[in-house]
């Protein structure tokens, strides 16, 4: 199994996954993380490199601007990518504000 898909049902079942320098904290549910904490250590390094590149991709403030309206922010305190910010703003032009 491909370690994004790993990282994918971790998540599913409750575990989150925070930076800590150069390793990977796991928090949330306490049974999902005993249960998942195993497997995801025998892939370590490269488990390091998926957080790395999907934290990589989030931003915390958003630039929407929907056609025939003004443009507006939107904060989001747990990131988001930009994937997610254009589902919810279908058809929107949407940048990270820096």
């Amino acid at each position: 199994m491909a370690v994004k898909d790993l990282l994918d049902q971790a998540e599913t079942a409750g575990v989150r996954f925070v930076l800590e320098g150069a390793r990977v904290g796991l928090r949330g549910d306490r049974d999902a993380i005993n249960e998942w904490a195993p497997r995801l250590r025998q892939h370590r390094a490269a488990v390091l490199r998926e957080v790395q590149k999907r934290l990589a991709d989030l931003h915390r403030i958003w630039i929407i601007r929907p056609l025939l309206r003004a443009a507006f922010t939107v904060a989001c305190p747990q990131g988001a990518t930009e994937a997610e910010v254009r589902s919810v703003w279908t058809g929107a032009d949407v940048e990270p504000l820096e």
